[in-house]
């Protein structure tokens, strides 16, 4: 940068620049201390920036959870019969079983990390009490295991659950409340709900779990695929020089027993699973592509 541009730029214009310097994925690993010094930032400067972000955001991470909920998630499962409880919901199937959907939030979430839960779906048989201990009854099934690619497409997705908002190349995001809603409102509708509306018995349920539990989830091409892209590009942020990292991930291929056409056959998918990295600028089809041809 020129002492002239600098002199022209404000202070909040040299560290929007700083930030999208440091996230380069070339960058993601060095010390920046010396790029400070030479533009004249500090990092209580980069700090305030960041606070004066958070504090025109249009709603918190937690605040857009809550309204999420309130409006959409709470009238939706009313509507196709289920009853709420705090943060879980009853379908009754006969009188003593009930579907259930248990919201159940990670408690470590902060500004930082968003707003993170998991949405739970299980069975539960009990004559005498209306939900189960701790929300969760048998058979459990994580909701993403009914999405497509685990739901990883969405820039909702988190490895611990759904997350709203949070940092993105270390600034916060504020994705709009509507969109929001409309990403929860598909899942639901589209993908979750068709297949709990059809339960009328045990075997019912049973027979989904077949097919949606973790176990038969595993085995399908779609979820080993997202989860060899997310795993790729994570490492990419701590990547070693000496190529253990590389050596880990064709050994990581091998145990999703991925071949090199199916990597090179969703290479669009790790274009779409960008949204939702901590870092988005990492382009992970060079390695893709690489990792396709070994053996």
């Amino acid at each position: 940068m020129t002492q002239m541009r600098k002199i022209e730029m404000t202070k909040d214009e040299i560290i929007r620049e700083y930030y999208d310097y440091i996230t380069r994925p070339e960058e993601l690993r060095y010390s920046h201390d010396r790029y400070m010094a030479e533009h004249g930032i500090t990092e209580e400067d980069t700090e305030a920036y960041r606070n004066k972000l958070i504090a025109n955001l249009s709603y918190t991470p937690f605040e857009k959870r809550d309204i999420v909920v309130k409006e959409l998630i709470k009238p939706l499962l009313k509507e196709h019969g289920f009853k709420t409880g705090g943060n879980t919901w009853c379908r009754k199937i006969t009188d003593s079983l009930k579907v259930v959907i248990h919201m159940e939030g990670y408690r470590f979430s902060f500004a930082a990390s968003g707003a993170i839960f998991q949405l739970i779906i299980s069975l539960f048989e009990s004559k005498e009490k209306l939900k189960p201990q701790h929300g969760i009854g048998e058979l459990s099934i994580d909701s993403r295991y009914f999405l497509p690619y685990y739901g990883m497409e969405s820039p909702l997705y988190n490895v611990l659950g759904y997350r709203i908002d949070g940092y993105r190349d270390y600034l916060p995001i504020d994705i709009p409340i509507d969109e929001v809603k409309e990403y929860f409102r598909t899942d639901l509708e589209k993908y979750i709900l068709p297949e709990l509306l059809k339960i009328e018995s045990r075997e019912d349920y049973e027979k989904m779990y077949a097919k949606y539990g973790s176990e038969k989830r595993w085995n399908d091409l779609d979820i080993r695929i997202a989860w060899f892209i997310q795993r790729v590009m994570s490492t990419f942020t701590s990547y070693r020089a000496d190529g253990k990292d590389y050596e880990d991930l064709v050994n990581y291929k091998k145990e999703l027993k991925l071949t090199g056409k199916e990597i090179l056959d969703n290479l669009d998918l790790a274009d779409a699973m960008r949204c939702n990295q901590d870092f988005t600028k990492f382009d992970a089809k060079p390695l893709l592509i690489k990792l396709a041809n070994e053996e």
